[in-house]
């Protein structure tokens, strides 16, 4: 006689199609992090055509190119900064280096370096805007854009002072020994 027994799947087998959901986003994540192609020049010094050194921007949605000088310092034009908070990367003998300037409701820029006070040591430890708000990407605190360059200490943009920095009616200028002296800052900055 033939055995007819039928196999049951036990009721703690089911298919649940959300974890099915959930293993195929994180496995395009993965992919995506591994796989990806480098994001071209970001973080290294550059020549444009007219044979003037650059730092490259960042990947931001809102990035631009700071211009560095004959001495190496980062030049921002005053004309090019809004509201909207534009994002500079700065190459420090191989430590890219973040920074911003920003508009505040007062018509006056602000300039801070893009990493947090308290969580510099962190991969995440950068800002992202969000509106007239900055958040960190670290400990999710948000900053107020009119407080930028204002406090120094606690969970907030590292702030570029008038003491470090020159000021004109066209140009703000950062010395490249500030931002070297803040290179420690961002050894492991974005390294995910």
């Amino acid at each position: 006689m033939a055995d007819n027994k039928k196999t049951k799947k036990p009721a703690n087998q089911k298919v649940n199609p959300l974890m099915i959901g959930a293993v195929a986003v994180a496995a395009i994540a993965v992919s995506l992090v591994f796989f990806a192609p480098e994001g071209g020049s970001a973080g290294k010094n550059n020549t444009d055509s007219s044979g003037k050194s650059n730092a490259a921007s960042s990947a931001d949605s809102n990035a631009g190119e700071a211009v560095l000088n004959e001495d190496g310092d980062v030049v921002i034009n005053i004309a090019d900064i809004t509201e909207n908070a534009v994002f500079y990367e700065y190459d420090s003998n191989g430590t890219t280096i973040g920074l911003f300037a920003v508009k505040a409701s007062d018509g006056t820029i602000r300039t801070a370096l893009n990493t947090c006070q308290v969580c510099n040591g962190s991969p995440y430890a950068f800002f992202e805007q969000q509106g007239d708000s900055f958040q960190c990407q670290n400990c999710k605190n948000i900053f107020s854009l009119d407080m930028i360059e204002q406090e120094r200490g606690g969970c907030n943009p590292v702030p570029i002072t008038a003491d470090d920095k020159t000021v004109s009616d066209t140009e703000i200028i950062i010395p490249a020994k500030f931002l070297d002296e803040n290179a420690e800052r961002f050894t492991n900055w974005k390294n995910f």
